[in-house]
């Protein structure tokens, strides 16, 4: 199929892509979460235990509260704790389900087809065709190559290093051009603890301020010294430019370049925080190649 022939999927239908610019009428998508200036809302620390340890680590456990219980209560007493947690957990579970869409797992959800257009910082309106700001992708992660994964030695002093890395980059979001970041957590490996932190920067010149920032070279100098051959580090880095990305995001809430903030200037001069979730069911919005603001003529 050559570039002209292709066409977008939109629900069942088959529609043709046009090279028309000036179909892209962005509009905002009414349940996106309040504007706001780039955060964190899970801690590295909070994110690095859980999940980190095994299930049958988490049965030992809970076997062992359980043995010391029946040691030192009675039968009906001991099963107590148990029992009402059990029972807690049906009937929250049995609430949300009732709750249909309003459930607590929804919140946030947007509904429809969704995508991620930066908008221009000078004005805060999207551009006239999609994908036309360049936008920098930076994953930075650790991991524990050790039996004992997070209670492993160094890996306290690593994510305390970790954690003042991560909020010297959010507070000076503004400053680095740090647009957002996710946390995430690799599975290729059944200790689950390779962590890993998705950032988006407007450009590689604050990525590399950011790079050079005393919280990072502190964090850089304690790993050299600390010599931890079990405590492993990566990075990759990734310049984007623009026409070369595109995103669409269906029943979903705001992730990834989907979650991120954009500092803006408006017609009234005031500075505001602009996510760039738009409706993907404009123009060439609802195709591939036309979220990308390729016209098929360039090929």
């Amino acid at each position: 199929m050559s570039p002209k022939d292709f066409v977008g999927l939109v629900g069942n239908k088959k529609t043709p892509h046009t090279d028309k610019s000036d179909i892209f009428s962005v509009r905002l998508l009414f349940e996106v979460p309040d504007m706001c200036k780039p955060q964190l809302t899970t801690t590295p620390l909070q994110f690095s235990v859980k999940d980190a340890f095994h299930l049958q680590t988490f049965l030992l456990f809970g076997a062992a509260g359980q043995i010391a219980l029946f040691s030192i209560l009675p039968y009906r007493l001991a099963i107590a704790p148990v029992a009402l947690l059990g029972l807690y957990g049906i009937v929250t579970t049995l609430i949300e389900a009732a709750k249909g869409p309003s459930n607590a797992y929804m919140e946030d959800v947007i509904l429809g087809r969704a995508s991620a257009q930066l908008p221009s910082p000078e004005t805060g309106r999207f551009h006239d065709q999609p994908a036309a700001h360049p936008i920098v992708v930076f994953h930075f992660g650790v991991t524990f190559n050790h039996p004992l994964g997070v209670l492993a030695p160094g890996v306290k002093q690593t994510m305390d290093h970790f954690t003042a890395c991560n909020d010297s980059v959010v507070a000076r979001a503004d400053e680095y051009g740090m647009l957002g970041l996710s946390p995430w957590r690799a599975g290729e490996r059944g200790s689950s603890n390779t962590l890993m932190m998705v950032y988006y920067f407007r450009d590689v010149d604050g990525l590399n301020k950011f790079a050079h920032d005393d919280f990072h070279r502190k964090a850089w100098d304690w790993i050299v010294k600390a010599g931890h051959k079990h405590i492993g580090f990566f990075h990759e880095a990734y310049c984007v430019p623009q026409k070369a990305y595109e995103s669409i995001y269906v029943n979903f809430r705001p992730l990834l370049m989907g979650a991120t903030s954009i500092k803006c200037t408006d017609e009234n001069g005031e500075e505001n925080w602009v996510r760039p979730i738009v409706d993907a069911n404009v123009g060439p919005l609802k195709s591939q190649f036309g979220r990308m603001g390729r016209a098929f003529k360039e090929y």
